[in-house]
């Protein structure tokens, strides 16, 4: 065998291995779109909402409506949402006809004494309150008087997500949830301490971050901006 024929020989069977080879690592891309449900009433007021079971009120509806505008474009392979009202819906406005699997683990914090609360409290007790709130709402293992520990919400959240990941390792996916919840999804997925997350990450009823993992690679985080938030590039 000349060695012309020799390299073909050879070409031929390196195409051959690799059309016996497992998917590209590529072909396993899982993106995860994470967005935060449209306004409440509460949400307007400037109360802590917490595990309080609130609808959404106009605006809401309207958001989650241009939550779908924004994400028109993308296949989206499934659609979770946490239990609560205000995502659920959010969720079936932003994709209609799509079923929305409502996991329980995804649902917002219990606040316990502090749920209802004025969140922009400057005088007298509700002063008093709030400030009481935010030095003990990012402490691990502190139940805010018979609600749930941050702990105790990260260790759940963390276990949607992962069942998430087995039923869909590829393709895209909508996750809507809450302002408390994004940031524990974030911290599961860039292995961060859940404290610093929570205390740094501030999504807004509006915004929607875009999670890439990859096999074997770091993942990668982008976020949505919309016209009202040019500033932050």
């Amino acid at each position: 065998m000349g060695k012309r024929q020799r390299f073909a020989a050879l070409f031929a069977l390196c195409l051959g291995l690799a059309a016996s080879l497992p998917a590209r690592a590529e072909e396993a891309v899982l993106e995860l779109y994470l967005a935060r449900h449209g306004q409440t009433a509460w949400n307007l007021e400037k109360r802590l909402q917490g595990s309080t079971d609130n609808p959404l009120n106009d605006t809401g509806r309207s958001q989650a409506r241009q939550l779908g505008e924004k994400l028109a474009g993308e296949n989206f392979a499934a659609v979770y949402s946490s239990s609560l009202a205000r995502a659920r819906e959010s969720a079936a406005l932003a994709r209609p006809g799509m079923t929305v699997q409502a996991l329980p683990e995804l649902a917002e914090r219990c606040f316990g004494k502090f749920e209802g609360m004025a969140e922009d409290g400057k005088e007298g007790q509700e002063a008093a309150l709030l400030a009481e709130f935010k030095a003990r709402s990012g402490k691990l293992e502190d139940s805010l008087d018979g609600g749930e520990s941050l702990a105790s919400q990260a260790r759940r959240v963390a276990q949607a997500v992962e069942r998430i990941r087995r039923e869909q390792p590829r393709g895209q996916v909508l996750v809507v949830s809450h302002g408390g919840v994004t940031p524990l999804i974030l911290a599961h997925l860039l292995q961060l301490p859940v404290a610093e997350a929570v205390a740094r990450i501030r999504q807004g009823n509006d915004e929607v971050y875009l999670v890439r993992l990859r096999p074997s690679q770091a993942p990668s985080l982008w976020k949505l901006l919309g016209r009202d938030s040019l500033e932050q590039l």
